[in-house]
């Protein structure tokens, strides 16, 4: 069990949904982890980068105006039992202020979406935030992030390319299927209710 910023995560099993539910928490999500072998990847990877994609520090404003617009009920932000715009813009910019160098797809010039990495083992990296402007999806952006950062991992010298994905992001989880991910390890996120008779 990990408690993080108001949520708590468990594995994902029906004894723990009723222990948690029991002691005053309701389900909020469900994740999975996603794994890609950088060796095992059979597709052409450039073949997906259709947008200029560039490694920047820079974009911060437009990241975070992304990044509020596409997480509108991501638990990772809204650690309320109501999810509130309010309340997840300001764990966003914290988030975002964080964040080194991010990979940024241009449209036109302009940024249209972003992907960051994290190292989290020596062979892996961790798709740590990533998001694409709701107006530009049918662009083929997402495919774009994922497929350079397979790429860039891979020249890198990295083995794995991991994330977590919300189970209700279908789109998200058949990016990672085109690049042969595995799917594991699934995780409920809980919040505590609010007693608004208190």
């Amino acid at each position: 069990m990990t408690e993080t910023d108001g949520y708590i995560v468990v594995p994902a099993d029906a004894a723990n949904e009723i222990r948690m539910q029991r002691d005053g928490f309701f389900f909020a999500d469900r994740t999975m982890k996603t794994t890609i072998s950088l060796s095992k990847i059979s597709v052409d990877l450039d073949r997906f980068i259709r947008l200029p994609i560039i490694e920047t520090a820079d974009y911060k404003a437009d990241i975070l105006r992304i990044a509020v617009a596409s997480f509108a009920y991501d638990r990772r932000f809204h650690v309320l039992p109501d999810c509130s715009a309010d309340v997840s813009s300001v764990v966003l910019k914290q988030w975002v202020e964080e964040l080194d160098t991010v990979f940024v797809a241009l449209f036109k010039e302009q940024p249209i979406g972003f992907l960051a990495l994290k190292e989290t083992e020596p062979d892996t990296l961790f798709v740590h935030l990533a998001a694409v402007e709701e107006k530009y999806r049918m662009t083929g952006a997402a495919m774009a992030l994922y497929a350079n950062a397979c790429k860039v991992a891979k020249e890198r010298g990295y083995k794995k390319l991991e994330g977590r994905v919300s189970t209700q992001n279908a789109a998200v989880m058949n990016v990672y299927a085109t690049f042969g991910a595995t799917f594991s390890d699934p995780q409920d996120i809980f919040i505590k209710e609010v007693n608004h008779d208190a």
